[in-house]
């Protein structure tokens, strides 16, 4: 090299051809790893990107048809309520005509209860020698004991009836809330279904995966709706019973009530023959005592008379003695005229004091 020639060279330190080679290879490297890298979150990327958009739509779809499934179940169960509550509603309505009329059948056994009262009570105004203990006194107080006993069933009944028309109105109260509550909660499923990414009403909230304080598990839920209707459907068949009870029984009262006061009114017939035929015997018994009255009334004027007409025979035959007694020593024979009319003075004076006797039984 000559020297004369001035070489300017910059103050960095020189390579060789392999450390620039062996540095280009290790550029080429490095770009062929940061590409690498760069495919992969490329890659990485892209697949979060899919998987993440499936999962958010798969996941909405699934919210979709859960919501779907929930809000059938809800209609479902509002659907089994209200059919439960019409017949609740239905079983009131017929348990209080049913009561009504067992009550007016109540009330209508006042007239007999009172029919039987008053013919007790008649019957004790009757006199001591009336005042006999017989069939008929003994049928009016079983059918007494029979009114009472009926009203009594009956007012123990239509009482029941009451207490259970309470109970399923309170039934019906429970389940018309929970059949409101349903309507509210399908309006908010609804609300809740029909939202999407494009709807104007959606915005971040706060906490919104809490779960409220007095929420219930969905096994619970059934179970309170379950034990509504069970508790419903108890009540109905308690209320039918009950029906059936009314019905039985007013039926029965009238049956047992027609048949006693048969059985009253054929006794008193019966007695009332009796009374009439004994009134009709005592009547001709009294006709016959008037009869035999006026016979003795006239045989006792007969004996009066006859008493009367043996006053002259008697003055007649004692006459005849006394003067008789008045003659002459030597003519005083006992003879048969003295024989005869002592005999008629004593047959006189005999049928005389018979006459008298007999007239003394007679009066």
């Amino acid at each position: 090299m000559d020297a004369s020639v001035p070489v300017f060279e910059k103050p960095h330190p020189r390579v060789t051809v392999s450390d620039w080679t062996a540095n280009i290879q290790a550029l080429q490297n490095e770009a062929r790893v940061r590409r690498l890298e760069s495919y992969g979150l490329r890659e990485s990327a892209n697949q979060l990107r899919n998987e993440s958009s499936i999962t958010t739509r798969w996941d909405n779809y699934l919210n979709n048809q859960l919501l779907r499934d929930r809000i059938h179940e809800v209609q479902s169960w509002r659907e089994k309520q209200r059919f439960i509550r019409e017949n609740v509603r239905d079983e009131i309505r017929v348990l209080r005509e049913e009561k009504n009329s067992t009550e007016l059948h109540l009330e209508s056994l006042q007239i007999p209860l009172a029919v039987a009262m008053q013919c007790q009570s008649n019957r004790d105004q009757r006199v001591p020698p009336e005042l006999t203990r017989d069939q008929l006194g003994e049928e009016l107080k079983k059918e007494l004991h029979t009114i009472e006993n009926h009203k009594r069933i009956l007012t123990e009944i239509c009482n029941l009836g009451w207490e259970k028309i309470k109970e399923l109105t309170n039934v019906l109260f429970r389940l018309d809330r929970e059949i409101k509550n349903k309507d509210e909660a399908l309006e908010l499923e609804y609300h809740v279904r029909d939202l999407h990414r494009a709807s104007s009403g959606i915005s971040y909230k706060m906490d919104p995966s809490r779960i409220p304080a007095d929420s219930m598990t969905e096994e619970s839920y059934e179970d309170c709706i379950k034990n509504t209707i069970k508790i419903a459907e108890q009540l109905m068949s308690e209320s039918k019973k009950i029906r059936e009870t009314m019905f039985s029984n007013r039926e029965t009262a009238r049956n047992q009530m027609y048949a006693q006061c048969q059985e009253v009114e054929t006794i008193m017939r019966r007695r009332l023959y009796d009374i009439q035929r004994a009134r009709n015997e005592m009547e001709w018994q009294k006709y016959k005592l008037e009869t035999n009255l006026e016979k003795v009334d006239r045989e006792i004027q007969l004996l009066r008379a006859a008493v009367v007409d043996k006053i002259d025979p008697t003055k007649l035959v004692e006459t005849r003695l006394e003067v008789r007694t008045k003659r002459p020593v030597l003519e005083r024979v006992q003879d048969k005229v003295l024989s005869g009319l002592l005999e008629e003075h004593e047959r006189v004076n005999l049928s005389r004091s018979m006459l008298e006797k007999k007239l003394e039984e007679a009066l």
